[in-house]
């Protein structure tokens, strides 16, 4: 898939890069970290100064945590993480007999003989259902980029809004995975639907509760974001708004703390959700690696490495799991700057 300049603005809210901030000279990490010091002296270097930032590590039942300029309470929006909370609610709703992974989204939601309607579940999880990181109406991505360069989410449709934009996608080719928000979107609004609720609902009633993941929402509206909210910035420290992305919220709108993530990670390293289909019923990506219903799957010297990161307008967050060490590395960051490479070496440093 060829994004134009415009598509790729669009992208931003959850677009994932590879990049670092480095820390800013002269930044005094005494006064602004506290928590475990290992931990503060691993993240400290890639942030600079005004970043806020919580990391832990879950390391056999034991968890240390640091922050900067940041505390347990302090909530962050998670972006594409939330996909992997997506794909769980696809195993639990396959388990509770509600849809079948080759069930066509058709099935689900209304969308006539658009077709995207004929796409399965299965598909949508793996990123090879064929659809667009974002729908490509031109007067859609105008608004959505004039609004992502004035600081907003860029995304905030409701379901009916969705739906029309979904039946006016074309399906591409499909060579392995291209990453598509438009598709975790429409499967969290369908396991939603085969469940007779809303996302959100679902979502705090099958995850949120039953881990006790308390800071944790999924705020549709600007009113609903928590006063906790850490306050997110762009790449050059900006002020962005808040993300809050309506019925796009399956594909990236959780917000969290840090403990919430480490309550989702215990659960999949020994809890509810350990060995769940969404991280064992796994396809070739196409890329290399190995796809589960979301969760990237990755074979690092026989040891089996699940992960995902995220990005909102102003936020980054990465996720990793070697469920066989009983292990887990979680970094999440008021600024729009990758924080995969913190988080890799922040696993790193357990072995």
């Amino acid at each position: 898939m060829v994004l134009t300049p415009a598509a790729l603005a669009m992208a931003g809210f959850l677009v994932l890069t590879g990049c670092v901030a480095q820390q800013a000279p002269g930044a005094d990490e005494s006064s602004r970290g506290t928590g475990d010091p290992e931990l503060l002296r691993l993240i400290s270097p890639s942030f600079p100064d005004g970043t806020r930032v919580a990391a832990a590590v879950i390391d056999d039942g034991d968890v240390r945590r640091a922050y900067l300029d940041a505390g347990a309470s302090t909530v962050f929006e998670t972006g594409s993480i939330t996909k992997v909370f997506t794909g769980e609610l696809l195993a639990v709703a396959i388990e509770r007999g509600e849809v079948r992974a080759g069930d066509e989204l058709g099935k689900h939601l209304d969308l006539d003989d658009a077709p995207v309607a004929s796409v399965t579940l299965r598909d949508l999880a793996a990123h090879q259902a064929g659809l667009p990181l974002f729908p490509t109406d031109p007067e859609l991505v105008e608004r959505a980029t004039a609004d992502i360069e004035a600081g907003g989410d860029g995304i905030d449709a409701s379901l009916d809004e969705l739906l029309t934009q979904a039946r006016d996608v074309e399906l591409e080719p499909v060579h392995g995975s291209a990453y598509s928000n438009l598709g975790a979107a429409l499967l969290g609004q369908a396991l939603a639907a085969a469940a007779g609720t809303d996302y959100g609902s679902l979502v705090a009633e099958r995850l949120f509760e039953p881990l006790d993941l308390d800071g944790a929402s999924v705020p549709l509206e600007d009113e609903d974001v928590s006063i906790q909210h850490a306050g997110g910035t762009d790449a050059d420290g900006k002020p962005v708004e808040p993300s809050s992305l309506g019925a796009y919220a399956p594909g990236g709108g959780i917000h969290a703390t840090i403990d919430d993530l480490v309550a989702f990670a215990a659960g999949v390293i020994d809890g509810p959700l350990a060995d769940s289909a969404a991280q064992t019923d796994t396809v070739d990506d196409g890329h290399g690696g190995s796809i589960g219903y979301f969760w990237n799957v990755a074979d690092d010297h026989g040891d089996v490495i699940l992960s995902h990161n995220g990005m909102t307008g102003g936020f980054a967050s990465m996720l990793l799991i070697d469920r066989a060490a009983g292990t887990a590395a979680i970094v999440l960051s008021n600024r729009a700057e990758s924080v995969d490479a913190v988080g890799e070496a922040l696993l790193a440093s357990l072995r």
